[in-house]
């Protein structure tokens, strides 16, 4: 997106944010719009987000064999209040234009006060039903295997951040944030 100014300050570990960046690849960014594709474990030095989940989104929707447009690849809608963003990655499919599994997903931050998050936090991951892992830039066959989804918070400064997981594969196994990659139908409800 371009700059999304916002009406309140948001803390991020200490440093105060007044505007951001949403990316279509299921992540924001404070400094600079952020498009790579093929997600990186956290922490990492090199850039700062806040990822629900960080993968290769296509929005695009998929073409049959004459090139027009048979499917929507979902959509990513936001809404700002006094208090809050909300981010909203709907039913969105996965590069190359694929969208036989869409996933659907959302970020919320606040100033730490609004109540659309338990006192005291300012983010919240929510997931409804989330179907695929990896595009095709990221070395993904099928929506799945390739360069692993991210889910976590990265500062950029190489020591703060969190990492919910890395996802790459159907089914509900979980183990930690950085043991073995993760199955992502582990988030669908979350």
């Amino acid at each position: 997106s371009a700059l999304i100014n916002l009406p309140f300050t948001f803390d991020f570990y200490g440093t105060p944010y007044n505007a951001l960046y949403i990316n279509n690849n299921g992540n924001i960014s404070f400094q600079t719009p952020y498009i790579t594709w093929s997600s990186n474990p956290f922490p990492d030095s090199t850039f700062n987000m806040i990822a629900p989940f960080w993968a290769d989104v296509d929005t695009r929707g998929s073409m049959d064999s004459l090139g027009n447009l048979i499917g929507n690849g979902g959509n990513v809608w936001y809404k700002v209040t006094p208090t809050a963003l909300i981010v909203n990655w709907n039913q969105v499919g996965y590069f190359n234009m694929h969208t036989d599994l869409v996933s659907t997903f959302q970020l919320i931050i606040t100033n730490g006060t609004d109540s659309l998050i338990s006192a005291g936090g300012n983010v919240s991951f929510c997931y409804q039903d989330m179907q695929w892992t990896s595009g095709d830039a990221s070395s993904g066959i099928g929506g799945f295997g390739g360069v692993p989804a991210t889910v976590g918070v990265n500062v950029g400064n190489g020591l703060n951040y969190f990492q919910v997981g890395r996802f790459d594969q159907t089914g509900v196994s979980f183990d930690g944030p950085v043991n073995n990659n993760d199955g992502v139908d582990f988030l669908d409800g979350q």
